[in-house]
């Protein structure tokens, strides 16, 4: 990992200037989705004593330009020396998301987000030391100082990238599973579609990269679409099958309409079916550069705009209700 590149004005947020690097130690572990919660403001912005935070988060974009006016102005409001302020680079912000995929956008140092993108895949999760200056209706104002890619508790060797291990299913990295996995003792076992839906994607690739490189392979995979009569659409995939056939026996292809209940495929040789919710939903959606690069001309990609979530705990009999209880 690169070595720590912090300007002494932005220790000066965190306390006493340290000669020798980086302070991990007075940064604070902190749960984003705890802080997304804080009340805020409905206009103007409220400011924060430039709280030292360690968020642990998935890194969803590299840094693009973002206007850091607001960001600098609170800086001076917090008694940082105008010098200081003026010479600190801040041109640009990051993605993240959660730990429940809710999604952030944060400042970074201009310094610090060159060496992100070679040292942290899109997707991959990352200890972030953050300060927190204000609170504005779109969330909290957050500063990256510096980040990791070991646990959290400091940087990891110089020049060596954290390695990633495949999931069980071998669809993610332990850190990174975005869905959960269900076992059967009986490969070929069936498989079906949890909800009436269009079968949008098809692969059929055991090696296909899903989503975005360095999190394992998905090995053959169906995605449906399910529209709900007020409006919400969501995606659920089907992931490590065998084959992938219609109740009867004949290949699934693009277009393809379901019921719920339909067999859709079978299980595979892993006896692991990796399965995914994943809705529409504008608050979390991927919009960045990388994205559009790399998917933008795929419309059949279009569930990998969206996180997803965790199927234990999200009802889609609920999700698609019309009238009171599903607005």
């Amino acid at each position: 990992m690169h070595k720590p590149a912090i300007l002494a004005a932005v220790l000066l947020l965190v306390g006493t200037v340290q000669a020798l690097g980086f302070d991990y130690a007075r940064y604070e572990a902190t749960d984003l989705d705890t802080l997304m919660a804080q009340r805020r403001p409905k206009a103007g912005v409220d400011l924060r004593p430039a709280l030292p935070m360690k968020l642990k988060v998935a890194l969803v974009a590299y840094a693009e330009g973002c206007e850091s006016g607001l960001l600098k102005r609170t800086m001076l409001m917090a008694d940082i020396p105008k010098d200081q302020v003026d010479a600190l680079a801040i041109t640009r912000c990051i993605k993240i998301r959660s730990a429940k995929g809710k999604a952030l956008r944060i400042f970074i140092q201009d310094e610090v987000a060159n060496f992100l993108p070679k040292e942290v895949p899109l997707g991959s999760f990352v200890t972030l030391y953050v300060v927190h200056l204000f609170t504005d209706p779109s969330g909290p104002g957050l500063l990256v100082n510096e980040f990791s890619t070991d646990s959290g508790d400091g940087p990891a060797p110089a020049g060596k990238q954290a390695q990633q291990s495949a999931s069980p299913c071998g669809c993610g990295t332990p850190d990174f599973h975005p869905g959960t996995d269900m076992t059967n003792d009986a490969e070929g076992a069936r498989v079906q579609s949890v909800d009436d839906g269009v079968v949008v994607k098809i692969e059929q690739d055991e090696r296909a990269v899903v989503d975005v490189p360095n999190i394992g392979r998905c090995g053959r995979y169906v995605v449906i679409k399910h529209d709900y009569p007020n409006g919400r659409v969501v995606f659920t995939r089907y992931a490590q099958l065998g084959r992938i056939v219609g109740s009867d026996g004949q290949p699934l292809t693009p277009g393809t309409r379901v019921t719920g209940m339909d067999k859709i495929g079978e299980v595979g040789s892993s006896k692991i079916m990796h399965f995914e919710i994943r809705p529409v939903d504008a608050a979390t959606m991927e919009t960045s550069a990388d994205w559009t690069a790399r998917y933008g001309a795929d419309s059949s990609m279009e569930c990998s705009r969206y996180p997803s979530v965790d199927p234990k705990t999200f009802d889609l009999s609920v999700f698609g209700v019309t009238g009171k209880s599903g607005k």
